[in-house]
């Protein structure tokens, strides 16, 4: 009688884990790159692009996969952190360094998110997300100010435009500017502009 080999359910879980981990890493690597071609993420994850459809059927659940490695390994700025800053500078220093920190860690997945907006809910909803905790941000900056009504919201666009994903990248790409001078500068012009809305 012909011995079977013993099928090993967990080792055989292991190995589609690992196939699965593979494939999200390898395309979370070429979007960083500005990569989204799936024969190209394929062959870096040195797998078929018949084994990618297998575990994610579409793009969009490709995109999934990374949106949660994106979330898993880079951390938002907390905006609760800011509210108990007392000293306007110190505050709009902490935003902003914090701020440009995490768009220089993300920022050719946060510039792709962007691209990829009306083509993907998962990088719509992402781009939604960077809008939001830029928007509390200058809001939390305008806190402690005294500005007229009538300005408060022209004010508050400005400063989001400042700490915006995109802006920064407009700095470190176009403007060829080193993280700590964008810094320096964008902390100069919010400070600037919220004490010359004071007026």
């Amino acid at each position: 009688m012909e011995n079977k080999r013993p099928y090993n359910s967990e080792l055989r879980e292991k190995r589609k884990q690992s196939t699965i981990n593979n494939i999200i890493l390898s395309t979370y690597q070429m979007h960083s790159d500005g990569i989204t071609d799936i024969k190209t993420i394929a062959e870096n994850a040195g797998v078929s692009v018949p084994t990618i459809r297998k575990y994610f059927p579409t793009n969009e659940d490709l995109f999934k996969g990374c949106a949660a490695h994106f979330m898993k390994h880079n951390r938002l700025p907390e905006i609760h952190r800011y509210f108990h800053i007392d000293c306007l500078e110190d505050k709009v220093s902490a935003i902003v360094t914090d701020f440009y920190s995490f768009h220089e860690d993300t920022m050719e997945l946060v510039w792709l998110s962007f691209r990829l907006a009306e083509q993907s809910k998962v990088m719509r909803n992402s781009s939604l997300q960077n809008e939001a905790i830029v928007k509390a941000a200058a809001k939390v900056m305008l806190q402690e100010v005294t500005i007229p009504e009538d300005r408060k919201k022209q004010v508050q666009g400005y400063v989001q435009g400042l700490l915006h994903p995109l802006f920064y990248r407009t700095l470190r790409v176009t403007g060829r500017m080193e993280k700590e001078k964008c810094i320096e500068h964008t902390e100069q012009a919010i400070l600037h502009q919220l004490k010359e809305g004071e007026r």
